[in-house]
């Protein structure tokens, strides 16, 4: 059981609805199903969530835009489940702020295991104290505080455990697939497309100038570095 674990499914197909909250309610998740994005805004205004199940082609406000209105406000995890399968639209989701992309059709086990992966970022035990600083920016493992120029910086929690897997191993360069593999699970070792989105969305929000990094490196084709070798 997950005692507590609420999950918000949104998804306007109500057979796949009634099949997806059976699933998730079996595997004891707490599941509350919506049909349109305007009550799935509601409903996260409400609070309490810990995982949105989030279908992109919605009546009245579509994915996308409860993705837009999501960014502006501290938010839980977000998986999309959609019928695009296209990697353009996996890519156009993830940098909007989605968390994980489940393109239709899936299997149970497939979906759960994603549930659980995103449940797994966003619960991390707890680590020892340390500050790792690189340029303006700081991030506190111990507290899980980042900020940049001493303001905090709001990072899903996708976007911290990537930062902080670059930050405990600063000045080193992790290649592409220990970093998928660490932070997402082996299952995603070829998904490149999740890095590098990921990476793209914590530049914008720590880089002074994103378009030349110099907190998240790019090193050639092996992979990423925190900041430069020490």
């Amino acid at each position: 059981m997950h005692d507590g674990t609420r999950v918000l499914l949104v998804e306007d197909d109500r057979p796949l609805r009634t099949t997806v909250a059976t699933v998730a309610q079996a595997a004891g998740y707490a599941v509350t199903a919506v049909a349109d994005g305007a009550s799935a805004i509601n409903a996260i205004e409400e609070g309490g969530f810990d995982i949105v199940l989030l279908d992109l082609g919605l009546p009245v406000m579509d994915g996308w835009a409860v993705l837009d209105r999501l960014r502006e406000q501290a938010a839980p995890s977000v998986i999309v489940i959609s019928a695009r399968g296209e990697s353009s639209d996996k890519v156009r989701a993830l940098d909007a702020g989605a968390d994980d992309y489940l393109a239709k059709p899936f299997g149970s086990d497939e979906l759960l295991a994603r549930i659980r992966a995103v449940l797994r970022r966003s619960h991390l035990p707890l680590e020892a104290s340390r500050v790792v600083r690189e340029g303006g920016v700081t991030v506190d493992l111990g507290a899980r505080v980042v900020k940049r120029d001493g303001v905090e910086v709001r990072l899903s929690p996708t976007e911290y455990v990537l930062l902080a897997e670059l930050a405990r191993h600063q000045g080193e360069v992790l290649d592409h697939r220990t970093l998928l593999g660490r932070v997402w699970g082996r299952a995603y070792s070829g998904e490149r497309n999740y890095l590098w989105t990921f990476v793209q969305r914590l530049r914008r929000k720590l880089e002074a100038d994103p378009a030349d990094p110099q907190v998240i490196v790019t090193v050639g084709r092996r992979g990423y570095r925190f900041g430069n070798s020490i």
